[in-house]
Parts: C-alpha cells; sequence; structure tokens
C-alpha cells in the first residue's frame, strides 16, 4: 500500500515544470520512428521523469508490477527509454536486457545503468529484430511503447516467443479514450482528431509520426489478463498538468477519487494509460 500511495503528496503540492526545456521534435517534416524518438530523448527527462504527474504514473506501474517480479530474475525492457525504471528493477536484483529502436535512447539508457553500477545489456533495436539466445520471464513494454508499433499481430507473437512458458508481459498503453485528451481537442476545436482517436484507434503526431490506441481485446492474442489498472481515467496528461494551472488543480481535486476507480473501470473506459498485467498463454505456437 506504501508504494501505491507514494506519488500522492508530489502531487497535491505543485513542483514547477522548466518550461523552457519542454518543447516538441525540432524537425516538423515527416518522421520515421528512430527519429522521433531520438528527438525526444532530448526533454524527455524534464518532460516526463521530473513531471510529477508522470512520475506518479511510472509509481502506480512500479506498484501494480511488484508482486508479479516475485521470483522472477529476467527481465527485458522493450522501448526502455534512458532506463527510468533501471533503478527500480536494480532494487529487486533482476537481470535486466533492455533495448530501444533510438540510439539516443539507448545512449542515456548506458548512462543511467553506469550511474546505478548496474550490468544490464542495453541494445538500439527494434522489437522485431531482437534476438536473444534466452526467454525472459518477465517482459514490460512501458508507457506507449506498443503505441507505436502499427503491426501489433506480429508484436504479440514476438513477445510470445520471447518469454517462457510461465512468463509475465505488461503492457501500459495509451487506450482509445482519455477524457481529458478528448475534452483538449474539443476545446481546440479538433472534433475529427476527437472522434477519430476513439473510432479509428490512431492518430498522427506533430512530428507526423502516426501512432495506434489499442483495447484489452487486441492485446490478447496468446496471453490472458491477470490485472488491468488505469492510471488517471480522471486527470490529465503530464503535459496538460505542466502548462495548465486548472489542470493542476483538478488533478488535486480528483486525485483520490481518480485512484479509487482505477481498478473499478471497465476496460473502455480507458486512461492517460492503461496498465494490462498478462500471462502467457502455453501450447500456442508463436513462429
Amino acid at each position: 500500500a506504501s508504494n501505491e500511495n507514494s506519488g500522492d503528496k508530489t502531487l497535491l503540492t505543485h513542483h514547477p515544470i522548466n518550461k523552457q526545456h519542454i518543447t516538441s521534435p525540432t524537425n516538423r517534416h515527416q518522421m520515421n520512428p528512430i527519429t522521433t524518438f531520438d528527438n525526444y530523448a532530448v526533454n524527455y527527462q524534464d518532460k516526463f521523469n521530473l513531471n510529477p504527474l508522470g512520475r506518479y504514473q511510472r509509481e502506480l506501474v512500479q506498484g501494480a508490477v511488484r508482486s508479479f517480479l516475485s521470483g522472477r530474475r529476467k527481465l527485458l525492457d522493450v522501448g526502455c527509454g534512458p532506463g527510468s525504471d533501471f533503478e527500480f528493477y536494480h532494487s529487486l536484483k533482476l537481470n535486466i536486457t533492455a533495448i530501444d529502436i533510438s540510439p539516443e535512447m539507448a545512449r542515456l539508457a548506458r548512462d543511467t545503468a553506469r550511474a546505478l553500477d548496474l550490468d544490464a545489456e542495453i541494445t538500439a533495436t527494434a522489437l522485431q529484430d531482437f534476438q536473444a539466445s534466452e526467454n525472459f520471464d518477465f517482459i514490460i513494454l512501458n508507457f506507449g511503447v506498443i503505441n507505436a508499433i502499427s503491426d501489433l499481430d506480429a508484436a504479440l507473437e514476438k513477445l510470445h516467443g520471447l518469454l517462457s512458458g510461465s512468463g509475465i508481459l505488461v503492457v501500459v498503453a495509451m487506450p482509445p479514450f482519455h477524457l481529458f485528451s478528448f475534452l483538449g481537442n474539443l476545446l481546440r476545436g479538433r472534433v475529427a482528431a476527437a472522434f477519430r482517436r476513439i473510432f479509428r484507434g490512431k492518430a498522427k503526431l506533430a512530428g507526423g509520426l502516426e501512432i495506434f490506441y489499442y483495447r484489452q481485446r487486441q492485446l490478447e492474442q496468446g496471453f490472458r489478463l491477470l490485472e488491468r489498472r488505469h492510471l488517471c481515467p480522471l486527470l490529465p496528461t503530464p503535459d496538460q498538468y505542466a502548462h495548465s494551472a486548472p489542470a493542476r488543480g483538478i488533478t488535486r481535486l480528483l486525485l483520490p477519487l481518480d485512484r479509487w476507480i482505477a481498478r473499478r473501470l471497465p476496460d473502455w473506459a480507458g486512461g492517460d494509460h492503461v496498465c494490462y498485467i498478462f500471462e502467457k498463454i502455453s501450447g500456442i505456437d508463436s513462429n
């Protein structure tokens, strides 16, 4: 319980965000995923890791997965970013393998590992190109990694093959519906974008990268749901929190209710992210 509540005090007292460093990708032309996430790496620390609402969501995920990591040793962090969860994994004495499609993110992850004196195997590669000599008993795709993958069937097949027979898969996905994002689009006059996310399950980032919003039923190919937790279904995104005083006020007001309903909502209710914890269904050919 202490892990689940650790982010509350952070949010109830606002910590100023250095908006100077929160910028969009510099290249406004069509980007491939590598270019996009290389650019995001520049500001990731300020935009997410130092953002109180971003930290709160990360602590919720860590609290949700902690019990499922008990007795497990080999972890694969897909889309590891700058290694934001390495300290948490290290505290549980896990053997960490991490991959990211962005060479710049992988470089930052190596810096994080060195700072923690952590012996982690970190590779800049796409999931589909990744090869492992042994299977993993825990794989995590945190905070929207799955949303940048267009061929979901191929990705789930790959993940199924990388997991051991009793393996756990955690996917933290942006769902088709998030109340604050929906209202934000409507207030900006982006009606088509608001409904495109819900009904077509896709959107384009400012840099041109297409992302995809997935529901639970789409992720259950070869996997069985163990637990689902909605992250900030009533609260803004970290970016909205950083840039809007009213959003910060609403966060402080609704935080207790948001936490209470996090495990009680149907899947369609969404959130900024939804944390899905699956177990592998054995006996399904992943080749």
